[in-house]
């Protein structure tokens, strides 16, 4: 794509941004603007690779949807062992689809409703967060399609990304050794329930939904929490429910509760940054570790 008709399809996803060539030029060089390929790819493993929760926008409604990066898994193929027909894994290395820069494979839109509109609409602007920037890439849907039985969505895949400073507060994924659970009390005589985190920011958290899809759990609720630290510690809070969601993991699907705090004092925030540092040392630590055994 030649930089006019690269500066074109920044102009729609982002069209506040100036574009004169030499701003453009300008952001490229500075990475505030990301055009190579091999990054965009590296953003997508990343995510796919952190099974990180992304905030999707359709076009132009105001509503946040949410989903995950997926790998396009190659159909399984038949091979014959000892006059048996069996169904194996055929050689494919992880992510590899996102090098042909065809397409990307995405989970079913929560809330649901988003599914049916991304029908009616041509820009996909996928969020990505990381601890000091929030990547916008601009992609535009394709269709729905079938990856080993499971619905997903097919999307083209993004030519222009936007860097943004402090765009939204970064969620750090609770490590699997760090458990952190939360007492949760619902108002009037409706029965609590004690779960455990998904991720968590400065400003709320994501938890498993105890109750799945029979749940009475609505968005809106005002609730009383008691988050616990791994250490014995404990932190009493108010917060509101923002959203109830069902999202696709590698086990299949998890229902989620989207909380936002309630900090009414500085001290309470600060209880709360210095939770979400140390989850995500631990997560570093984690992933670290991972690395090391996958060499």
């Amino acid at each position: 794509m030649t930089q006019e008709n690269t500066i074109k399809e920044y102009g729609l996803f982002f069209p506040g941004d100036s574009c004169r060539e030499d701003e453009f030029a300008e952001n490229i060089a500075t990475g505030n603007i990301i055009v190579d390929p091999d990054k965009i790819i590296s953003l997508l493993e990343g995510a796919l690779g952190d099974e990180a929760i992304i905030e999707v926008q359709l076009e132009d409604l105001t509503r946040i949807f949410f989903c995950r990066v997926l790998d396009h898994l190659p159909e399984l193929e038949e091979k014959d062992v000892d006059g048996i027909i069996m169904m194996v894994e055929p050689e494919y290395i992880k992510a590899e689809y996102l090098k042909k820069q065809k397409h990307l494979v995405i989970t079913p839109l929560e809330p649901s409703i988003g599914n049916f509109l991304v029908c009616m609409v041509n820009r996909v602007l996928i969020r990505i967060l990381s601890d000091r920037y929030a990547f916008e890439l601009g992609c535009r849907f394709k269709k729905k399609i079938r990856v080993r039985g499971m619905p997903v969505l097919q999307c083209s895949f993004p030519l222009v990304v936007r860097k943004i400073k402090d765009a939204r507060p970064y969620r750090a994924k609770i490590p699997r050794e760090m458990e952190l659970l939360t007492q949760v009390e619902r108002r009037g005589k409706r029965r609590g329930f004690a779960t455990c985190l998904i991720d968590i920011s400065v400003e709320g958290m994501l938890m498993v939904n105890p109750h799945g899809k029979h749940g009475d759990i609505k968005e809106e609720e005002k609730i009383n929490m008691e988050l616990c630290w791994p250490n014995g510690k404990s932190i009493m809070l108010h917060a509101r429910i923002v959203h109830v969601s069902q999202l696709r993991d590698k086990q299949g699907l998890q229902y989620c509760l989207g909380v936002q705090f309630d900090l009414s004092t500085r001290a309470l925030a600060r209880e709360i940054e210095h939770l979400v540092a140390s989850v995500q040392r631990a997560r570093l630590r984690e992933l670290s570790d991972l690395d090391f055994y996958s060499i």
